[in-house]
C-alpha cells in the first residue's frame, strides 16, 4: 500500500510543478500550496469532514471554495481532484513531495545547519559556502538551529549528507579510542 501511496503522491506533485513551471507560475503555486496545508495541518478535522461519506455536494464545495479562497486555480483543481479521487488525505504528502522535485530541479539542496551558539550573519553565509563546497550543490537552502548540547562547531545534515564537525562528537570518538 505505501508503494501505492507513494506513486500517487509523485504524479499530483509533478503534474502541478509541471503546471507551475510550464505557466512561469512556481512562487504562487508554491505559497498556495503551503496555506493551504498550514491550515489543513492546523485543522485535522477538516480533513474528516471533508472526505466523510455523510457530507453533501454543496457542503464540501463551499468548504474548498472556503479553503481555497484566492489560490491558483491550478491547486484549486488539485483539491479537488484529491477530494475526488478519495486521496485528500495525501494533500501534506503531495505538498512536501512537491517541494523536494522542485528543489531537485532547481538543484537546491535543504541542509540544517546546528551550531552550539547564535551565528550571526557573516558566520552563516561562510557555514553555507563550506556546505554547498563539501556537497556540490548549486544553491542550498540552509535552516539554522541552535543546540548546547553539541558544545562547540557546527553538524550540517541534508537528506544525502552529514558532517559532523561537533565538540560532542569528537569528544565521543576520543572516548571510544581511549576504552577500546
Amino acid at each position: 500500500m505505501a508503494k501505492q501511496k507513494e506513486k500517487i503522491v509523485n504524479q499530483y506533485a509533478q503534474a502541478i510543478l509541471a503546471y507551475a513551471d510550464e505557466h512561469n507560475v512556481l512562487e504562487n503555486i508554491s505559497a498556495d500550496l503551503l496555506a493551504i496545508r498550514s491550515v489543513v495541518v492546523a485543522e485535522p478535522k477538516l480533513t474528516s469532514l471533508l472526505t466523510a461519506q455523510t457530507i453533501s455536494d454543496a457542503d464540501q464545495g463551499g468548504l474548498v471554495d472556503a479553503l481555497t479562497q484566492g489560490a491558483d486555480n491550478a491547486v484549486v483543481n488539485l483539491v479537488k481532484i484529491l477530494l475526488a479521487h478519495h486521496h485528500f488525505a495525501y494533500l501534506s504528502a503531495v505538498v512536501d513531495r512537491f517541494f523536494d522535485l522542485y528543489q531537485q530541479s532547481q538543484g537546491i539542496q535543504a541542509v540544517t545547519i546546528t551550531t552550539a551558539v547564535e551565528a550571526d550573519e557573516d558566520q552563516k553565509e561562510r557555514l553555507s559556502n563550506a556546505f554547498k563546497k563539501q556537497s556540490g550543490a548549486k544553491k542550498i537552502q540552509a535552516t539554522y538551529k541552535v543546540n548546547q548540547d553539541i558544545i562547540g562547531g557546527v553538524v550540517m545534515q541534508s537528506k544525502s549528507l552529514l558532517i559532523d564537525g561537533s565538540l560532542q562528537s569528537k569528544i565521543a570518538k576520543m572516548r571510544a579510542e581511549l576504552l577500546g
